[in-house]
């Protein structure tokens, strides 16, 4: 038997559906005959108890659960995620030079400090055009991604983000009706779902009227992922390692270009899982394998 500790936060259990995957989990986990707990703030002296720990709440270098991760890797513990992983994930930054470095289709992209020069401004607008994509270095669920139309906006929305990070990224605008996401475990295929654009919408969460709305979900068998779409996604996988991650793809004219990869991916009970529910049975394996992540060939400078 393995003992695995399922850090979570109390928002963890908000969702209904995101509630009922934790639930698979923990059954999937007692099934195979092993221990799973769950870990609060309060829990973290325990984390020596356990033999894996598997974190459900969000990553951030600033964020408990970065803490918790940083401990039971220091530990020797299987960590999904893994602390390498989410240093890389985490930034949009350090993911634009991954791209960069790797030759990873993705949309044209520039990093910006604040130069306002015209000089500059005129090679950002003839490189990237108009509309463009403004991103903080930070973002969670399409949070601090907000789309450009011309350069009064462009100064208003670059300012407001400066104040609180430098460089910001600024990102081609790659209009689609929904984005590809890519569910990947040790290098393979785990799900594959289409997140398409709510009506109104330009990105899978958007604000309409007022409200944030969400696009509907659909699950697609993994074996019906195109080739393209899967060779890119290992690929990429394989530059941050071999742990748990969801990848965000568009598809424009029958080519593939990946958007960013998250660390700590979302689990919702009816849509990931909603054509191949054996990713609880391949998560609770990997956990319970004895094999930490392996950081894959993407050096992080963390000086």
């Amino acid at each position: 038997m393995m003992k695995i500790g399922c850090f979570v936060e109390k928002y963890s259990f908000h969702i209904k559906e995101e509630a009922k995957a934790l639930d698979r989990f923990k059954r999937s986990a007692e099934s195979k005959g092993h221990l799973f707990d769950y870990l609060f703030k309060m829990d973290l002296n325990r984390i020596s108890e356990y033999d894996s720990i598997f974190i459900r709440a969000t990553t951030d270098p600033m964020n408990t659960a970065y803490v918790v991760s940083r401990t039971a890797d220091a530990l020797g513990k299987v960590v999904i995620d893994d602390p390498h992983s989410i240093r890389v994930c985490s930034s949009k930054v350090v993911l634009d030079d991954l791209f960069k470095q790797n030759n990873i289709p993705s949309p044209k992209s520039l990093l910006f400090s604040g130069n306002y020069d015209a000089e500059n401004l005129e090679h950002i607008f003839g490189y990237l055009g108009f509309p463009l994509v403004v991103k903080a270095p930070y973002t969670k669920f399409s949070s601090h991604v907000e789309k450009v139309m011309g350069e009064p906006e462009f100064r208003d929305i670059t300012s407001r983000y400066l104040r609180n990070a430098t460089p910001i990224v600024l990102q081609e605008y790659m209009p689609s009706g929904f984005d590809w996401r890519v569910g990947m475990l040790d290098n393979k295929i785990l799900y594959l779902c289409k997140y398409y654009m709510p009506k109104g919408g330009w990105k899978v969460r958007s604000l309409i009227d007022g409200k944030h709305e969400w696009g509907r979900v659909v699950p697609i068998l993994r074996r019906n992922a195109p080739k393209k779409l899967e060779g890119l996604s290992v690929n990429i996988s394989k530059c941050v390692g071999d742990g748990l991650y969801g990848l965000d793809v568009k598809e424009i004219d029958d080519e593939f270009f990946c958007i960013e990869i998250n660390d700590n991916p979302s689990f919702y009970a009816g849509l990931e899982d909603g054509k191949d529910p054996d990713l609880y049975d391949q998560i609770i394996d990997r956990l319970t394998s004895g094999r930490p992540v392996k950081p894959g060939t993407y050096k992080l400078d963390d000086n």
